[in-house]
C-alpha cells in the first residue's frame, strides 16, 4: 500500500517518504516519538517567504545537471530496449493486462449464479474483483518494468526511475477498483452501501481522481527523493507543493460529496445518519483547511502527516468495510444452519441446526474483532504510531494534581480517558453481537436473554472502570480512600440508589421477575419490559410505562401471572333470576358460546359452575384459560357478548 509504504523511513522533510526512495536518499529508521516531533515542529522558511524560494531555486539548479544526466540516460536505455525483442514483449504485456481486467469482472458474473442467493453474490463478487484487479495488475507492472528492465547497463538509471511505479501502479489500480465496486454506479442492485443513485453518479468520477492523485504525487515524491538531498529547501517546497496537490484533490472530492448529498434532500440520509455524515463531511474540511494551512505556514511535516493519513484512512476504512460486508454474508450464507457448510457440519457432527448457528455467530464475531484491530494497525502503521508509542509521550511533567500519595498528570488522566471509551466502544460492541447475533441461536428464553445482555453491560463499565484506573496507577494499595469516600457517600444519600442497584442483580440472577412477564405491583400492572440499574420498566394496558425501584420487587408482595405458568385465566360471574332461568339451558349456552371462541385452551377444561343462589339469583361462574394474560380483556369482552346475545336469543332472561 503506498500511502503506508513510508512507514518505516522518515526524512527530515516529510513524515511520510516512501520506501523506493530509501536506496537513492539518506533515512533514518524513525520512532514513533521522531514521527510526532517531526509533525510538531518547523521546518523551514514558510512556503512564501522570498528565503525559501530563493534556496529552492539554488538547490534545484544545482541538482538540474544529475536530473537531465539521468532522464537522458533512461530515455537511452528504454529507447534500446524497445527497439527489438524486449519491445515486442512490453507492448504485447500491455493489451494482455488490459484484456484480463476486461474479463475478470465478466468472468466473475458468470461464477456469480453459481454462490447462494442473497447478499453473498454481490459482496464477495466486489472483493474478488477488487484483489483480482490488483493481483492481476501486479504481475502484469512487475512482468512489465522486469522486461524493461532487462539487458539494461548495470549503471543505468532506468530501473530507479520506473522501479517504483510497480507499487504506484498496483495501488492506483486497488483505490481505483476498490471505489468503483462499492459504488458500483452501473447497477445499483450491486451497490453494497444505501447511496441514491444520483449521489453515486455524481461521485461516480471520485475513485478516477484519487488513485490518478494519488499516483501522480507519490511518484513525484520518490522523484525529488532521488534527485534533492533530504533537508534542503528545494525538496521542502516540492513536498509542500505535493502535499497542496492532494488536498487541493481532495477538497474537489469532498465539494462532490456535498453537492451530491444537497442535489436531492428527499434522498440524502436522514436521523442519526445525517448527523454522522455531517460529522464526516465537517472533519474532513477541517483535516484539508488544517493541511493548508500547516503547509503554507511552514510546518510541511504536519501538512503532509494531515492529508495522507486522512487519504490512507478513507482507504483502509473502505477496504475493511467491503472486508466485513462480504465476510458477514460469506459467515451467513455457508455457516448457518442452513448453509452448505453449515448442513456439512450438522451431518458431519450430528449437530442440530441451532448449534451451527451458535458456530457460526461466533465465527462472525472473531473475524469482525480481527478487522477492527486490524484496521488499527494499518491506520497506525503508516508513521510507526502505536498505542505505545502514543501513550508513552502522555507523560508531561507538569500539571499534576495531588491527590494525598495519589499524583496525577493530564497525561495520565487523558491515558485514562482514552483507555475507558476504548474499552467501553469494545465493550458496546461485543455487547450487541452478543445480545443482537449470538443470543437469538439459543434456546434461552426472551427474559433470560435480557437478563444475560444487562449483565454483559455491567461487566463492561465495571471493567472499563477498572483499566481506566490502572492507567491511571491506582492500584489495590491506592483504592482504600475511594473505597472509604464511597462508604461515606453512601451512609449519607446513597442509600437507595444502591440498594436498587444490588436488588436490580438480584433479579437478574435470581429470575423472580423476567423480561416479558405480567406482574401486579402494588396498582402497577403489566409486561415487564426491562430491568434497568435503578427501577424496572412496566408497560401497562393503557401504553403507559411506569417505573419501579427495584427494590420494592425484592422487599413488596408481587404477583407474577406468567413465573410458573404462560396462561391467563378469564372469570365471569353471571348472575340470572333464579325464578324463571333453565339451568340447564343456560349452562349449555354457555359451554356452547365458549366452544366457539377459538381463543379459549381445551387445556386447562373450561368450567362452568353454580357459584351460589343469593338475592333471588343464580350466580354462575365460567372460568377459562387463554394464552397469556394479556389476552385476558379480549377474550372477556368477546365472551360477555356473546353471552349477552345469545341467553335471550336462547329464552334465558337476564337479570
Amino acid at each position: 500500500m503506498l500511502l503506508m509504504a513510508g512507514a518505516p523511513t522518515v526524512s527530515a522533510r516529510s513524515p511520510a517518504a516512501l520506501p523506493e526512495s530509501a536506496p537513492s536518499s539518506p533515512s533514518v529508521q524513525a520512532t514513533a516519538r521522531e514521527v510526532l516531533e517531526q509533525v510538531g515542529e518547523r521546518d523551514s522558511a514558510p512556503m512564501y517567504s522570498r528565503r525559501m524560494w530563493r534556496g529552492a531555486v539554488r538547490d534545484w539548479a544545482w541538482a538540474a545537471p544529475a536530473v537531465e544526466r539521468d532522464v537522458a540516460a533512461a530515455w537511452r536505455d528504454l529507447r534500446g530496449q524497445t527497439d527489438g525483442l524486449v519491445g515486442v514483449l512490453a507492448l504485447s504485456l500491455l493489451p494482455l493486462w488490459a484484456v484480463a481486467l476486461w474479463a475478470v469482472p465478466r468472468l466473475l458474473a458468470r461464477l456469480s449464479p453459481r454462490l447462494p442467493e442473497g447478499r453473498v453474490r454481490r459482496s464477495l463478487t466486489a472483493l474478488l474483483r477488487v484483489l483480482a484487479a490488483t493481483a492481476l495488475s501486479a504481475v502484469a507492472v512487475t512482468g512489465l518494468l522486469q522486461i524493461l528492465a532487462w539487458g539494461a547497463p548495470a549503471d543505468s538509471p532506468l530501473p530507479g526511475l520506473l522501479g517504483p511505479l510497480t507499487g504506484v501502479c498496483v495501488f492506483a489500480v486497488f483505490m481505483l477498483s476498490l471505489g468503483r465496486n462499492v459504488l458500483s454506479c452501473g447497477d445499483a442492485g450491486l451497490r453494497l452501501p444505501d447511496i441514491p443513485d444520483d449521489v453515486a453518479a455524481r461521485m461516480r468520477h471520485v475513485p478516477w481522481l484519487l488513485a490518478g492523485a494519488v499516483a501522480l504525487a507519490t511518484w513525484t515524491d520518490i522523484l525529488l527523493a532521488r534527485w534533492l538531498p533530504a533537508g534542503s529547501q528545494a525538496a521542502q517546497l516540492g513536498g509542500a507543493f505535493v502535499t497542496v496537490f492532494l488536498s487541493a484533490v481532495l477538497a474537489s472530492v469532498w465539494s462532490r460529496l456535498g453537492l451530491a448529498l444537497r442535489g436531492d434532500p428527499a434522498a440524502a440520509p436522514q436521523g442519526r445518519q445525517r448527523v454522522l455524515l455531517r460529522a464526516v463531511i465537517l472533519l474532513g474540511w477541517l483535516l484539508i483547511l488544517g493541511s493548508l494551512a500547516a503547509t503554507l505556514a511552514g510546518y510541511y511535516a504536519a501538512g503532509a502527516f494531515l492529508i495522507r493519513q486522512t487519504l490512507w484512512g478513507g482507504v483502509v476504512l473502505v477496504f475493511v468495510y467491503l472486508l466485513a460486508v462480504a465476510s458477514g454474508d460469506v459467515i451467513d450464507a455457508y455457516l448457518g444452519g442452513n448453509g452448505r457448510a453449515g448442513r456439512v457440519l450438522a451431518w458431519r457432527l450430528g449437530l442440530e441446526p441451532r448449534k451451527v448457528d451458535q458456530f457460526g455467530a461466533l465465527v462472525f464475531g472473531a473475524v469482525r474483532l480481527l478487522l477492527l484491530l486490524g484496521a488499527l494497525v494499518l491506520l497506525a502503521a503508516p508513521y510507526g504510531l502505536g498505542p505505545s508509542e502514543l501513550f508513552g509521550r502522555l507523560h508531561p511533567g507538569s500539571a499534576v494534581i495531588a491527590i494525598g500519595q495519589l499524583r496525577l498528570g493530564a497525561g495520565d488522566l487523558l491515558r485514562a480517558l482514552l483507555v475507558f471509551v476504548a474499552v467501553m466502544l469494545g465493550a458496546r460492541l461485543f455487547g450487541h453481537w452478543f445480545d443482537g447475533r449470538y443470543l437469538p441461536t439459543t434456546r434461552l428464553d426472551p427474559g433470560m436473554r435480557a437478563s444475560l445482555a444487562s449483565v454483559i453491560r455491567y461487566a463492561g463499565v465495571v471493567i472499563a472502570l477498572s483499566m481506566a484506573l490502572a492507567a491511571m496507577g491506582v492500584g489495590l494499595d491506592k483504592i482504600t480512600w475511594i473505597a472509604s469516600a464511597a462508604t461515606v457517600g453512601i451512609g449519607f444519600g446513597l442509600q437507595a440508589i444502591v440498594q436498587n442497584f444490588i436488588s436490580g442483580l438480584i433479579l437478574l440472577a435470581e429470575r423472580p421477575v423476567r423480561v416479558g412477564d405480567w406482574v401486579v405491583v402494588g396498582d402497577a400492572e403489566g409486561d415487564v419490559r426491562r430491568i434497568n440499574v435503578r427501577a424496572t420498566e412496566i408497560t401497562m394496558a393503557d401504553r403507559t410505562t411506569v417505573l419501579v425501584p427495584n427494590s420494592e420487587l425484592i422487599t413488596k408482595v408481587v404477583r407474577n401471572r406468567t413465573l410458573t405458568r404462560a396462561e391467563g385465566l378469564v372469570k365471569i360471574l353471571l348472575p340470572l333470576p333464579a325464578a324463571t332461568t333453565d339451568v340447564e339451558k343456560a349452562v349449555t349456552v354457555a359451554r356452547a358460546v365458549i366452544e366457539a371462541n377459538p381463543d379459549v385452551l381445551p387445556r386447562p377444561e373450561p368450567l362452568v359452575l353454580v357459584e351460589e343462589v343469593k338475592d333471588n339469583k343464580i350466580f354462575f361462574n365460567l372460568s377459562v384459560y387463554v394464552e397469556g394474560p394479556r389476552r385476558v380483556a379480549a377474550v372477556r369482552g368477546a365472551l360477555l357478548y356473546e353471552l349477552l346475545r345469545r341467553l335471550p336469543a336462547a329464552g334465558v332472561p337476564l337479570a
